[in-house]
């Protein structure tokens, strides 16, 4: 299963919705990137308060990325995140109560815009959409005090429809005439020792044997394809994983020499 990031999706589809409205999809809406560098962001709201699909000027939108995210259930694992929405309403006032202007103020739009966002829900991506308190704010940004900005926030969730699972953890047995437990993870090494992993499920197990966590991208990570033969002291780690799914939990034995 490919991982999939619903967040720009998600922006996307807030885009669409009011893009969809009727009166709102008049005026030009723009999707802001993380991490827009200034440049980039000015090129975007000139490109906002452009003409609409009226003609008139003076007046866009800019949506934001989502890049506030809290896990307000932590007794879940994998559960959906709380995620912050906001939404911009760019005004030149100038421009906007010039003859080729709307006429209408930044506040009414931002309040028209609260009206959509609260009946909207993005279906298979986020649960229902909550007001934030308050849901309007309305500032003049530093980099422009010719512009005006109304901000409408909402809350959501991620739709829980692909629950995130991790691999169970690997089972390690030690065999071998060379070897004695000491403690459950732990074994004194008197000759050669074999270690056998069993992950059930899994489509790939790693293990090193430097104590080094093991995974695809570290060198001292060697794929298990069959028992492995321990001669000298060190940490044995494993670690499972499979398509789709959170790796598992690292299980580990020690082996020492007295």
């Amino acid at each position: 299963m490919k991982y999939e990031d619903l967040w720009p999706l998600i922006q996307k589809d807030i885009l669409g919705a009011l893009q969809a409205d009727e009166v709102i999809g008049t005026r030009k809406g723009v999707a802001v990137e993380p991490g827009d560098v200034e440049d980039a962001l000015e090129r975007k709201v000139k490109t906002a308060i452009g003409a609409g699909l009226d003609d008139h000027i003076g007046i866009g939108f800019l949506v934001l990325p989502i890049e506030e995210a809290s896990d307000e259930n932590p007794n879940i694992p994998g559960g959906p995140l709380k995620l912050t929405i906001r939404v911009q309403f760019v005004e030149n006032v100038t421009l906007n109560r010039g003859p080729r202007g709307t006429g209408l103020p930044c506040r009414v739009w931002t309040a028209l815009a609260e009206k959509v966002l609260k009946l909207y829900t993005p279906v298979g991506l986020t649960q229902n959409l909550v007001p934030a308190v308050p849901t309007i704010s309305e500032f003049t940004p530093d980099r422009d005090s010719s512009l005006r900005v109304g901000q409408v926030t909402f809350y959501t969730a991620e739709a829980d429809f692909r629950p995130w699972f991790k691999v169970n953890r690997p089972q390690i047995s030690v065999s071998g005439a060379g070897v004695s437990p000491a403690s459950p993870n732990s074994y004194q090494l008197t000759g050669t020792a074999t270690v056998t992993v069993a992950a059930p499920g899994a489509d790939m197990i790693f293990y090193t044997t430097d104590g080094s966590h093991p995974y695809e991208g570290n060198a001292a990570a060697q794929p298990y394809t069959a028992p492995v033969q321990i001669v000298g002291p060190g940490l044995f780690r494993a670690r499972a994983f499979a398509r789709g799914k959170a790796g598992s939990d690292t299980a580990a034995v020690n082996f020492f020499q007295i």
